[in-house]
């Protein structure tokens, strides 16, 4: 009996060691073909749409500069871009089209004065003849008036002495009106040229071109040797060199946004990171034409970038404190049907969501999750309802 019991012990021993061999082997099947999968905790956090728009660099206020007086560009002082100063020589335009009559008008004015000058000198020689007409005369009738005095001449002498003198005295008179009258047709002749030459000079004045403001030349539209019209800017001058970004968006982002709020910018030409820049400006009317509102955000005033640079602007609307968010790419669809796959005692779980907003990369669940659970966020792509699935996070994932 004693024989018999030890006998039992032994099989029995060996069923439970073949037994445990068995169930080894059955675990170990199960891990070789379970699913690989990384996982995050569903959490919740504040969220927003993120709606990325293209923007362009602009200038704040901006000045055109047109030449006054059109012609081929002579010189050019500045290149796109350059900083200039209010009263800066830009460009300057040949002007020999018009100073070409400059040297004739000079030429007249010499030769009118010449002219002129003699008739002057003429009249006032005159004047000196009239003059000693005058003393004459004068002298002539103080003779009769003292003959007169002694009875040596007659009342008739003196008054034929008297007319002299008159006629001497509204001689001179005469001689120096003509003098006036040669000076006032100088002055009036001198002048009608004058003003000709310092039209012409004034003209010329105009083909020098200086800035109106300081600034940065945000666009530079001629070259030397080119034209520079009257028409069309020749440069424009971004004042002060105050920058911003503008962009337009469609009435559905622009009611979801506000004076002050906070966008990332990338600007690829200067860098391909993001930055924080605040929104300066929110216009109330839409474009006619296009139905777009311009939006315009602040830029760092140590900021390098040309007027003109294109930007990825993302604009943050639909502000929510705290909502139920997982990464986007964990979500499955099947026709209208969207799903994410939990872990349930190590099995795989299929659950039916409703997703709300869109943001950066995560995506508002509205139905479906309620936050801690454990979410599969690679490998998802593999698994049905209630696989096999082994946590490695990172480590050998199916992806």
């Amino acid at each position: 009996m004693q024989k018999k019991n030890r006998f039992l012990a032994i099989i029995l021993f060996c069923v439970m060691l073949l037994s445990a061999c068995g169930n080894k082997e059955t675990e170990q099947k199960q891990t070789e073909t379970a699913t690989a999968v990384e996982t995050q905790v569903v959490s919740s956090g504040e969220m927003s749409s993120s709606n990325k728009i293209a923007g362009q660099v602009t200038p704040v206020e901006s000045v055109q500069v047109f030449p006054m007086l059109a012609g081929k560009v002579t010189s050019l002082n500045v290149s796109d871009g350059d900083i200039v100063s209010q009263g800066q020589v830009l460009f300057t335009v040949d002007t020999s089209t018009v100073t070409s009559t400059l040297g004739a008008l000079q030429q007249s004015y010499n030769a009118t004065k010449a002219a002129t000058d003699q008739a002057i000198n003429t009249a006032s020689l005159g004047v000196q003849n009239a003059e000693l007409a005058v003393t004459q005369a004068q002298t002539a009738l103080d003779n009769v008036n003292a003959l007169f005095a002694v009875g040596a001449a007659s009342s008739q002498q003196v008054t034929q002495a008297e007319q002299g003198v008159q006629q001497a005295q509204s001689g001179l008179e005469q001689a120096k009106t003509a003098v006036e009258q040669a000076k006032a047709s100088q002055q009036a002749s001198l002048a009608q040229i004058q003003a000709s030459i310092d039209q012409i000079n004034a003209q010329v004045a105009l083909g020098t071109v200086t800035s109106p403001v300081s600034g940065k030349i945000s666009s530079l539209n001629i070259t030397v040797g080119g034209m520079a019209s009257q028409t069309s800017p020749a440069m424009i001058i971004a004042v002060n060199n105050e920058l911003m970004l503008s962009v337009f968006a469609s009435e559905n982002i622009r009611s979801g946004v506000q004076v002050g709020d906070i966008a990332d910018v990338t600007i690829s030409s200067v860098s391909s990171d993001a930055m924080k820049c605040t929104v300066r400006s929110v216009s109330e009317n839409a474009d006619a034409q296009t139905n777009l509102y311009e939006i315009t955000l602040y830029l760092p005033a140590d900021l390098n970038v040309p007027v003109g640079a294109f930007a990825d602007v993302v604009l943050y609307t639909d502000k929510k404190e705290s909502t139920i968010q997982i990464p986007t790419e964990c979500i499955l669809t099947d026709g209208e049907e969207k799903y994410v796959f939990t872990i349930d005692d190590n099995k795989a779980k299929k659950v039916l969501i409703s997703t709300g907003l869109v943001g950066d990369g995560v995506t508002e669940i509205t139905e479906g999750l309620v936050g801690g659970e454990t979410l599969v966020t690679k490998g998802q792509s593999y698994l049905s309802d209630g696989a096999d699935i082994r946590i490695v996070n990172g480590e050998d994932s199916a992806e």
